[in-house]
């Protein structure tokens, strides 16, 4: 358990450095840094899919394909709809939005409650229904004292619930649906380079930044890695406790290394919208020290 807890952290924490590397890669373009770490991080997921000895996945994918040729668009689906969310995560560091990028990762866990909800009739506990109140509340003042939601937000805490359940219900799972999703924007990013990349401009950004364009493949990868070990060693409760640790870091990332800040406009309806997440975590905290208890007392 504590190697997993070990593993779960050290993904959070690469995951964290991710979000701050485009700075590092100043002046190419969003674009450019997003099609250059896809680019380096398909060979990442090529070897993490080896090493797990999950080849056989990628082969039931692509036997899927050939009985059914319309999931092939399923999946190029699946693909558009998280490279619009690995796309902010560029994005939003250079544009000075990291912070409220970042509190989309918060409620990402909320919209995920909700979404369970709505979709799948899965009930509110108590903790949920006082977290969805806090979340409500801090949307609603949110957008009473500024006039609008950030659309940063709104796109990665509803994008990503939407992107699971169409997952699910195409049955698109585990590494196999990532080494999917990553092929298609790699291809994609690749036809992009062919199209409006000459070859100069390719070893003109290779000269500019020999180490840290390759080390995007080996961040990704060592990222990955430990997050799918993680996922293996831990119980779910841990598990998913511990998915708080990324969207904290990224909002440690923000206002400390990219120098953002709240305006007190935004710090009550942040506050609730984290002390919303606070009762999700106390949540997961009770309910993963009854099950260690649970299962002490089976043994």
């Amino acid at each position: 358990m504590y190697k997993g807890i070990l593993l779960s952290l050290t993904a959070s924490c690469l995951f964290g450095l991710v979000y701050y590397y485009p700075v590092l890669l100043q002046p190419l373009s969003v674009i450019d840094i997003f099609c250059w770490r896809l680019l380096m991080s398909f060979p990442a997921i090529l070897l993490l899919v080896l090493l797990e000895r999950q080849w056989h996945t990628i082969i039931e994918l692509w036997q899927r394909i050939r009985q059914q040729p319309l999931f092939l668009l399923a999946l190029i689906f699946s693909a558009m709809l998280v490279a619009i969310q690995m796309l902010i995560f560029v994005w939003a560091p250079l544009a000075g939005r990291a912070l409220s990028t970042s509190l989309g990762y918060f409620m990402l866990p909320l919209t995920m409650v909700i979404c369970g909800r709505v979709v799948y009739k899965e009930r509110f506990s108590f903790f949920q229904k006082i977290a969805v109140a806090l979340a409500f509340s801090g949307v609603i003042l949110e957008v009473y004292l500024t006039g609008a939601f950030s659309w940063e937000t709104v796109i990665i805490s509803l994008g990503y619930p939407i992107y699971f359940v169409f997952r699910r219900h195409m049955k698109i799972d585990g590494i196999a649906g990532t080494f999917s999703d990553f092929f298609f924007i790699a291809l994609a990013c690749l036809i992009y380079f062919i199209l409006q990349y000459p070859l100069t401009k390719v070893v003109n950004d290779i000269s500019h930044f020999p180490v840290f364009i390759p080390f995007l493949g080996v961040i990704t990868a060592i990222a990955f890695a430990a997050y799918f070990s993680a996922c293996r060693m831990l119980p779910l409760g841990i598990f998913g406790l511990l998915g708080y640790v990324e969207p904290i870091l990224l909002a440690i990332v923000s206002i400390v290394f990219l120098h953002e800040k709240i305006s007190p406009n935004h710090m009550i309806s942040y506050g609730l919208i984290w002390g919303a997440v606070c009762m999700l975590v106390i949540e997961g905290v009770i309910s993963t020290i009854r099950n260690i208890k649970r299962k002490r007392f089976n043994t």
